[in-house]
């Protein structure tokens, strides 16, 4: 799928198992902002829990 979407010209950034999926949820850095690979993978990581589940 990886080559696909990047044949579309986008990035692709692989944000990790879905028990990650809470790095780019509402009120975190990766949530519905235009960043490239880079920065967006370092949003993700930036990314603070802020309940525990």
């Amino acid at each position: 799928m990886a080559p696909f979407i990047d044949g579309l010209g986008f990035d692709v950034v692989d944000a990790g198992p879905l028990s990650e999926g809470w790095r780019f949820q509402r009120d975190t850095p990766g949530y519905v902002v235009d960043l490239d690979a880079g920065r967006l993978t370092e949003a993700l990581a930036a990314a603070k829990r802020y309940r525990e589940m």
